[in-house]
């Protein structure tokens, strides 16, 4: 039986990622709008305000991509209110126009440091060397209190825009942070592809090898042009075929989720030895079962929230045999069962 979705749907990483409401709660939490304006905003991206109390609530990519946008639209800032002065739309425009026009990475990272200095407002970039190491440092002397959404906003936006430009995930050395660890921070590993991350620093810092300096800039104006259509959007659902081990295993988890594989059947297929596959994850900081609970949780998430397909539907396509495990087990993920999760919907 089919419930509002094909039966063979395939579940994509970019369309089910999902990440903590504290990311929601702390992007609203200084925009210059009034309440009713934001909820109305969230109830349009399916974030209903109740969400916001559940401790272990989460979001997909997708709405919180949406709500960036409806925000900044909305507010006509795009930094939110978090920064000394607002931002105003088309910004972003503006830079990955003149960055677009590079020939080098390294000219990237001129034209990026000298783009907040023109700008102004507050927004100090510096990008400097240390041995192997690039590092670009926001905030400085100009911005005394950096608060938890202009700082990982900030380097999402660096990194991804960098990405982009050369048409690859570029590897994060470090990622420091002067604020302690917030209560989303192990999210932070799905945001910025399982970089290093450090808090309580002396400085806001991204680390990157020098060795990306003189790689060439792959994108175009035509390819900016389809970009700027809905930039958040293409940050936060960026992908390339480059992968670590955890985004390959994870494709083959999203590909059978109702009949999903033990370890050795997957490392199997994959032409790899049990335990050779096990280290490797584990070299990246997770392991077989987190990543098939985190795909199972998120793609529940995804079909609660944009289909109409029946809770014994998406348990059966979760390979559960019953919709009592499923409900328990959902509620073990976000603190509420999946019923409450819909009708918040």
């Amino acid at each position: 039986m089919q419930y509002g979705i094909p039966k063979n749907m395939k579940i994509s990483a970019e369309n089910t990622i999902s990440i903590s409401v504290a990311f929601v709660q702390t992007a609203i939490s200084k925009v210059p709008l009034e309440q009713r304006e934001i909820d109305r905003i969230l109830y349009s991206c399916r974030i209903p305000r109740h969400l916001l109390q559940e401790p272990n609530a989460r979001v997909t990519l997708a709405q919180y991509s949406k709500l960036i946008t409806a925000l900044m639209n909305a507010s006509n800032d795009e930094l939110l209110g978090h920064a000394d002065e607002p931002l105003a739309m088309g910004s972003l425009s503006l830079l990955t126009h003149w960055l677009v026009s590079a020939k080098t990475m390294a000219q990237v990272l001129h034209r990026l440091e000298r783009f907040y200095q023109i700008l102004g407002k507050g927004l100090g970039i510096r990008v400097h060397f240390e041995e192997e190491l690039v590092h670009i440092d926001i905030g400085g002397d100009q911005h005394q209190e950096l608060d938890t959404f202009f700082a990982e906003f900030s380097f999402f936006c660096i990194h991804r825009v960098l990405c982009w430009l050369r048409k690859e995930i570029i590897p994060i050395d470090h990622l420091a942070f002067p604020y302690q660890a917030p209560s989303h921070a192990k999210d932070y590993r799905l945001m910025f592809y399982g970089a290093p991350v450090s808090f309580n620093c002396n400085s806001t810092r991204i680390s990157f090898s020098k060795t990306i300096l003189e790689k060439p800039v792959q994108q175009n104006l035509t390819n900016l042009e389809q970009f700027l259509t809905d930039p958040n959007t293409a940050l936060f659902t960026l992908n390339f075929s480059a992968q670590n081990w955890a985004s390959k295993v994870g494709d083959k988890i999203r590909n059978n989720l109702d009949a999903l594989p033990t370890l050795p059947e997957l490392a199997k297929t994959m032409k790899i030895k049990p335990y050779t596959l096990q280290r490797r994850l584990a070299n990246e900081g997770v392991t077989y079962l987190a990543l098939k609970n985190q795909i199972k949780r998120d793609a529940a998430i995804e079909l609660l929230v944009n289909t109409d397909m029946p809770i014994e539907g998406i348990s059966a396509k979760l390979g559960f045999s019953e919709t009592s495990p499923f409900t328990r087990t959902f509620k073990e993920w976000t603190g509420i069962p999946p019923s409450a999760y819909r009708k918040y919907q």
